[in-house]
């Protein structure tokens, strides 16, 4: 007889101590930003960039309206913790930017 293990593969809102973790909102502008700390039992961030377009790297170098990966305004990402932990963000063009996330759990 054939056996599996059934996963749940779907993350949820994280909560901790009975508390939804509150979102976060990084406004990106001329200057370099970065996420705040993200709660121990976070496993994933999901976010989506409004407004304009955003540059991101996340091997540490610092993002320019040349250097990084651009985010696409009006998109959604879902990103490992350790990766929205390492990005730093910077408006592309001339007009600023606001990242909305949501910490999730597994």
């Amino acid at each position: 007889m054939a056996s599996f293990n059934l996963n749940n593969i779907y993350p949820k809102p994280a909560v901790y101590r009975g508390n939804a973790i509150a979102d976060q909102r990084l406004a990106v502008g001329g200057s370099v930003v970065q996420f705040a700390a993200f709660n121990e039992i976070t496993s994933m961030v999901m976010f989506d960039v409004q407004d304009a377009d955003v540059m991101c790297t996340v091997d540490g170098s610092t993002p320019t309206s040349t250097n990084g990966h651009r985010l696409y305004a009006a998109r959604a990402y879902t990103w490992s913790t350790a990766m929205a932990q390492a990005a730093k963000f910077i408006q592309q063009g001339g007009t600023a930017a606001v990242i909305h996330a949501s910490e999730l759990q597994m």
